[in-house]
């Protein structure tokens, strides 16, 4: 049988369809317990047995209802059924009424249209589409509580709760590698980089760079560069003394690896030393590598955070949005990579922040000495007062 969809006959406003799902999400219980569903809640997440496809596996379900993106989101994690519905509130409604009124169990069978949910969703509030005025303000605060909600989400929900106590037991710190980099003993103590030198690790060989969360409190992933130099033969990092790796193998052997989960597009390196010289600034400084911001700090400039590389992603731009920063200094390495990151930033940021761009004459930052950065980018930043 083909699925029965109802093709939505208006098209609604994004930003009322929002407002109406926070109003469903604050209200969460309430329509949970409507539909006769059980549920457990977990600090921002409600787990329940998939209410759908009709699953007895008590925690298949997850359900945001503070989000990560926008409120509300979910995913059914046996049978993907938020493929079929959308995984936003209104979808999740959807498949719920698709299971009791239609008997939905599988992709196929017959469903509940997008207007029906719509229309159960605002009988369920008490409030019509057309009731919900839309003005900028009231678009604004939204977006910033949702931010808040979304930050406050990453932190509590940290899962690898791995402490800096552990990182520094686990690492010889300060790295012997970035020593013979040029980077001090104290700004490598500061920042917990060491060498992993323990056999049969995921960062075996490799100096390894901490990420701590806003608090500071636990690792939520690190980053690490391997010890070796490039192979003349294949031209991945290994040890000299050893084989080439074969082609599947080969990544293993990469320059920089990033630890397994570890979304670096969520986080801003050294944001949890960095966030109260911001404040206090209105400033931050944006940079592409660990590297770059250990060479500032050496150099008395507090207020820098990387971004791993050479795009600004959108929960990057959230942590600088609540952090209190007027405005953004961009120091880009000098390559074309580079000056394509500075164009991206400044068209993604300009409507927000005062942005001022800084070309340096060496390769990066890092390259840089604690001198020619005071005498070269420092007077730069006393321009602006910062």
């Amino acid at each position: 049988m083909k699925t029965i969809m109802t093709k939505k006959s208006v098209s609604y406003n994004q930003h009322k369809l929002k407002l109406l799902s926070d109003k469903l999400c604050d209200n969460i219980e309430s329509l949970l317990d409507y539909f006769g569903i059980e549920y457990k809640r977990l600090s921002k997440m409600i787990t329940m047995s998939c209410p759908i496809h009709g699953g007895d596996n008590s925690s298949a379900l997850n359900l945001y209802p503070e989000g990560e993106t926008y409120r509300g989101n979910w995913k059914c994690r046996t049978h993907n059924c938020e493929e079929i519905f959308k995984s936003s509130i209104i979808g999740f409604i959807r498949g719920v009424i698709s299971h009791n009124n239609h008997n939905w169990v599988k992709n196929g069978d017959p469903v509940c249209s997008f207007d029906e949910a719509l229309a159960f969703a605002q009988s369920f509030i008490k409030q019509n589409l057309s009731d919900i005025k839309i003005d900028k303000k009231t678009i604004e605060k939204s977006s910033f509580v949702n931010t808040i909600n979304y930050i406050n989400t990453k932190q509590n929900n940290n899962q690898s709760r791995v402490t800096k106590q552990q990182i520094r037991k686990s690492l010889v710190i300060p790295s012997k590698y970035f020593i013979d980099r040029g980077f001090s003993e104290n700004i490598l103590n500061k920042y917990d980089v060491g060498d992993c030198v323990t056999e049969n690790k995921e960062m075996t060989s490799r100096a390894v760079v901490p990420v701590y969360d806003v608090d500071y409190k636990y690792m939520v992933g690190c980053t690490g560069r391997s010890i070796h130099e490039k192979c003349n033969k294949c031209s991945y990092f290994h040890d000299g003394a050893a084989s080439c790796p074969d082609n599947e193998y080969s990544w293993l052997m990469s320059k920089w690896r990033h630890n397994k989960d570890f979304k670096t597009q969520e986080y801003l390196y050294n944001y949890w030393f960095a966030k109260d010289f911001i404040k206090k600034t209105g400033c931050a400084i944006i940079v592409e590598s660990p590297g770059n911001v250990w060479r500032l700090e050496e150099s008395g400039i507090h207020n820098s955070v990387a971004i791993f590389g050479c795009s600004l992603s959108d929960k990057q731009k959230m942590l600088l949005d609540i952090s209190g920063a007027l405005t953004l200094v961009l120091i880009m390495d000098n390559d074309d990579a580079g000056k394509k990151a500075t164009e991206a930033m400044i068209k993604k940021c300009h409507k927000i922040y005062n942005i001022h761009n800084i070309v340096i004459k060496k390769e990066d930052i890092a390259s840089m000495s604690v001198d020619e950065i005071k005498q070269e980018i420092l007077p730069e930043l006393e321009k602006l007062s910062l």
